[in-house]
C-alpha cells in the first residue's frame, strides 16, 4: 500500500523511482542505448569472430576481489543475505530496477565477465557480472551499502573495466543506476536494519533521556544564540536497534536535506552533541531558516516552525526538562527526529516555500527575478546551449533541454521542457519556437547544492507532474524534490542531441535561411561539448557541495534513501523507536493501543494507518515518564480517533 502524505492541500505518495527510469526526472535524459556513454560518444570494443580480442592481464585476490574464485569481502559487522530476492517475490517496481542495473553490468563489464562466457572463457572464471542474485551470495554485492559493495567501489575507482582494457570508464549515471537499487530499502525487505559493531543490548533513548540531552547541551549558552537553535534526532533509529556505527546514511541524509533546503550560500554540517552522534544541533540562521514564510497561505515565523507544522509526528512535551528547552529555544519543537522532518520537508509547496520559490508567480517570473536571466536574449546572443531528443524514456513526445548560466551568482539553469501527447508539437519542425506542455527545471542553489521546479503547459509552479514519471506512484507522477533528488544524486546528466543534425538536413523543408542555421549551429552544440558542460556544471557546483558537506559524490541519494526507508510498511522496531521504546516494551504494551497496532506484534504495518495513531500512542505509553505529551495535544488525538 503506497503512503499518501497530507501536506495541507497537498497530497502525495511516496517516491522511489525504479533504476528503469531514475535518470530521467526534471529535465534530465540519457537517451544512449547500451554501447553509447554518457558524452554522447559511442564505443565498441575490438572483436575476432564475436571474442573480445583485448585481454586484460591475470589480477590476484588482493588485487580484485571480484574475481570468481576469491572469498567474499564483506566489512565488519555487515549482514549478508545468503542470497538475492526471488524475481518471482519482487515488485514490479524491483524487477524493473534490478533488470536496469544488471544491464548497466552487463554493458559496461560484459565483455570479459558476461553470461555469454564460459568460466574458462571468462577473466578469472567470472562470468555472471549481469546475475546480481550471484554477486550478492559470492559478496561482491552488499544490499543497502552500495558503498561497501565491491562492485560499486571497482567502478568509483575507474578499475572496473581495468584500464588495460581500453574500454571507457562507466559514467555516473550508470554508477548511481547500480547503486541506487543497492540501497533502496525497498528492494530489499528480509535484510535486517541492524548492523555496525553494537556494545549495548538495549538501546534506549526515551523523551527523557533526549531533553537532558538538549539541556545539557544548552547549558551555559548566550541567550542571543540559544533562541536559534534546534535539535534533529535520529535516536528513533538508534532505539529501534540499528547501531550507532551503521548510522551514517541518515546522518548523510540529515546533512544533506539541511543544505538542500539552504539558501544561504555557505555549506553548513549539523553538530553532533552526543557520544553516539545520534543528537544534532542546529543553528537557523546557518541555513536562512530564521526567516518568516508561507506556504499555502499559512504564515510562520520560521522554516523550523512551518516544518513542525506540517509534522505529524511532532508533539509538544511539558515537564521539567521540556519547559526548559522550550524556553531557552522559544519554540515550543526544540525537538524534531530527521527522518519525520525529510518526509514533508522536501515535497511540494512546503520545499518551495523553505527555498524561497514563489508558486504564485509563473516559472518565468522566477528565472528572470530571481536568477536575473533573460533567456531570449541569451538565445538570441548564443550564450545558451540545447539539446533535443525523441527518445525520452518518460514521454511519447519530443524532449528539449536547455542550459542558462544565472546571473545573481555562479550558478546554471537546466530546464527540460516536454510536449503533451494531444499536441503533437516537434521540435525538428521548428527548433527555436515551440509550446510546451511542461517545464522541469533544476538550478545550483547559492551553496551549490541543486534546487527543483515543475511547472505545467501554462508555466504555472507545481507540486507533482502529468507528464513525468514515476513508478513508485500509485498515478505513476514524479514530484518535487525527492523524485528529481534521487536522479540527480551526482549531478546534471547529458543528453545526445538529435535536432541539429535533422534541421540542417531538413533545412529548406522547414525553412531554415543561412543566419537561422548558423543560429542553430550555435545554439544545438555537439553531444561531446554539451557532455563536457554536464560533467563542468555537475562537478564545479553540485559535487563540490557535496564534498564540502563531507558527502559521497557517486551512488544513490541519501535523501531519497531515508526517505523511502521512512514510508516502507513499518515493523515493530520501527514503531517502537518512533515511540521512545524498546521494541519490547512496545510488543508488552500493544494491548493498550488502537487496535491497528496491534498487527505489529507478528506482521508489519502501513506507514499511514501508523501515523494516524501515533500521537495517541504516545500519549498512552509516554505516562512512566517525566516528561509527557501535552494533555491538550493528547485530548484531541483521542477525539480525532473516535470520529
Amino acid at each position: 500500500m503506497k503512503k499518501e502524505h497530507s501536506l495541507m492541500t497537498f497530497r502525495a505518495f511516496s517516491i522511489g523511482f525504479s533504476a528503469a527510469v531514475l535518470a530521467l526526472a526534471c529535465g534530465s535524459d540519457d537517451s544512449n542505448n547500451d554501447s553509447t556513454k554518457g558524452d554522447g560518444v559511442t564505443v565498441a570494443p575490438p572483436t575476432t569472430g564475436g571474442v573480445v580480442d583485448i585481454a586484460p592481464p591475470e589480477e590476484t585476490c588482493d588485487q580484485n576481489p571480484l574475481l570468481a574464485k576469491c572469498a567474499p569481502v564483506t566489512p565488519p559487522g555487515v549482514v549478508t543475505p545468503p542470497a538475492a530476492n526471488d524475481d518471482d517475490d519482487l515488485s514490479d517496481e524491483a524487477r524493473l530496477a534490478k533488470a536496469a542495473a544488471e544491464n548497466v553490468l552487463a554493458s559496461n563489464c560484459g565483455q570479459c565477465h558476461g553470461g555469454q562466457l564460459t568460466p574458462q572463457t571468462a577473466q578469472a572464471g567470472m562470468n555472471y557480472i549481469n546475475d546480481i542474485d550471484q554477486l550478492v551470495s559470492t559478496g561482491k554485492i552488499i544490499p543497502l551499502n552500495s558503498a561497501g559493495s565491491r562492485i560499486v567501489q571497482r567502478m568509483v575507482n575507474g578499475q572496473m573495466p581495468p584500464i588495460s582494457s581500453g574500454l571507457p570508464q562507466v559514467t555516473e549515471a550508470d554508477i548511481t543506476t547500480v547503486s541506487q537499487y543497492i540501497d533502496n530499502p525497498r528492494f530489499w525487505p528480509e535484510v535486517p536494519a541492524t548492523g555496525g559493531n553494537c556494545t549495548d543490548d538495549e538501546q534506549l533513548v526515551d523523551y527523557d533521556q533526549l531533553f537532558q540531552d538538549v539541556n545539557q547541551d544548552l547549558s551555559g549558552e548566550d541567550a542571543d544564540d540559544t533562541q536559534f537553535y534546534r535539535y534533529i534526532s535520529i535516536t528513533n533509529r538508534f532505539t529501534a536497534g540499528v547501531c550507532a556505527d551503521a548510522l551514517d546514511k541518515d546522518r548523510q541524509g540529515l546533512t544533506k536535506m539541511l543544505n538542500m533546503l539552504s539558501i544561504n550560500a555557505s555549506i553548513e554540517e549539523p553538530l553532533p552533541v552526543n557520544a553516539d552522534e545520534t543528537l544534532f544541533r542546529i543553528d537557523l540562521r546557518d541555513f536562512d531558516w530564521d526567516r518568516a514564510i508561507s506556504v499555502e497561505g499559512t504564515n510562520f515565523n520560521d522554516v523550523w516552525e512551518a516544518i513542525a507544522a506540517n509534522n505529524p509526528y511532532a508533539v509538544e512535551f511539558v515537564g521539567d526538562d521540556a519547559d526548559d528547552a522550550k524556553d531557552d529555544t522559544l519554540t515550543a519543537f526544540p525537538i524534531q527526529f530527521a527522518d519525520q522532518m525529510m518526509d514533508v520537508a522536501v515535497i511540494g509547496n512546503l520545499y518551495y516555500a523553505i527555498i524561497d520559490v514563489d508558486v504564485a508567480a509563473p516559472l518565468a517570473d522566477f528565472i528572470a527575478n530571481d536568477l536575473l536571466i533573460d533567456v531570449d536574449q541569451n538565445i538570441l546572443d548564443g550564450d545558451s546551449i540545447r539539446a533535443g531528443t525523441t527518445k525520452s524514456r518518460i514521454s511519447r513526445q519530443d524532449r528539449l533541454v536547455q542550459r542558462d548560466d544565472i546571473e545573481v551568482r555562479g550558478g546554471a539553469l537546466w530546464q527540460s521542457f516536454d510536449f503533451e501527447d494531444d499536441a503533437n508539437e516537434s521540435i525538428f519542425e521548428d527548433p527555436f519556437g515551440f509550446n510546451a506542455g511542461g517545464t522541469e527545471a533544476i538550478f545550483t542553489l547559492p551553496n551549490g547544492m541543486l534546487g527543483f521546479i515543475i511547472a505545467d503547459a501554462n508555466d504555472n509552479i507545481v507540486e507533482d507532474s502529468d507528464i513525468l514519471l514515476d513508478t513508485n506512484q500509485n498515478n505513476f507522477r514524479a514530484i518535487t524534490s525527492v523524485s528529481c533528488s534521487n536522479c540527480h544524486a551526482s549531478g546534471f546528466i547529458p543528453v545526445v542531441d538529435e535536432v541539429a543534425e535533422i534541421s540542417i538536413r531538413n533545412a529548406r523543408e522547414i525553412g531554415l535561411d543561412r543566419d537561422e542555421i548558423e543560429q542553430l549551429e550555435e545554439l544545438y552544440i555537439t553531444p561531446q561539448a554539451f557532455a563536457r558542460q554536464v560533467d563542468e556544471d555537475s562537478k564545479g557546483f553540485y559535487q563540490s557541495a557535496l564534498q564540502r558537506a563531507n558527502l559521497p559524490t557517486q551512488g544513490g541519494d541519501p535523501v531519497s534513501n531515508v526517505f523511502l526507508r521512512f514510508d516502507a510498511d513499518m515493523r515493530l522496531a520501527d514503531a517502537a523507536g518512533d515511540l521512545g521504546l524498546l521494541p519490547e516494551d512496545l510488543r508488552d504494551n500493544l494491548q493498550l493501543l488502537d487496535p491497528v497496532v496491534s498487527v505489529l506484534d507478528s506482521g508489519t504495518l502501513d506507514r499511514d494507518d501508523f501515523t494516524a495513531v501515533f500521537v495517541d500512542s504516545l500519549c498512552q505509553l509516554s505516562t512512566p515518564l517525566e516528561n509527557q505529551p501535552d494533555v491538550a495535544v493528547c485530548d484531541a488525538a483521542a477525539a480525532a480517533l473516535l470520529q
